[in-house]
C-alpha cells in the first residue's frame, strides 16, 4: 500500500524505502533494488508518483511506520532518478 495516496498496488510497482543508522539518528533513504544490503526489516513504500512522496513526507506517514527521525537530504533526486530509470 502506499504511504502517500493509500492505494493498493503490486509490490514490484511499488518504491521501497527503509532507515540507516547515522550519527543524529534514524534517517529514511531509499532503498535501491527492494532491498538494502545491510538494512534488514520493514520498509515503507510509495507508488512511483512524485506527488505521493511529497505527500507522505508531508504527512510524515514514512516517517512514522519506520520510526526514522528524518529524512535523506538527496532523497528525493534518488527517487526521482529510480522513476526515470523504471520507465
Amino acid at each position: 500500500m502506499c504511504a502517500g495516496c493509500g492505494k493498493r498496488f503490486a509490490k514490484a510497482a511499488l518504491v521501497r524505502f527503509t532507515v540507516r543508522e547515522t550519527a543524529v539518528g534514524r534517517e529514511l533513504v531509499l532503498a535501491a533494488g527492494g532491498n538494502m544490503q545491510g538494512v534488514p526489516g520493514r520498509g515503507g513504500y510509495v507508488c512511483p508518483d512524485p506527488e505521493c512522496l511529497d505527500r507522505a513526507l508531508a504527512r510524515k506517514s514514512l516517517l512514522r511506520r519506520l520510526k526514522a527521525t528524518g529524512e535523506s537530504p538527496e532523497l528525493r533526486e534518488e527517487f526521482a532518478r529510480l522513476i526515470e530509470a523504471r520507465q
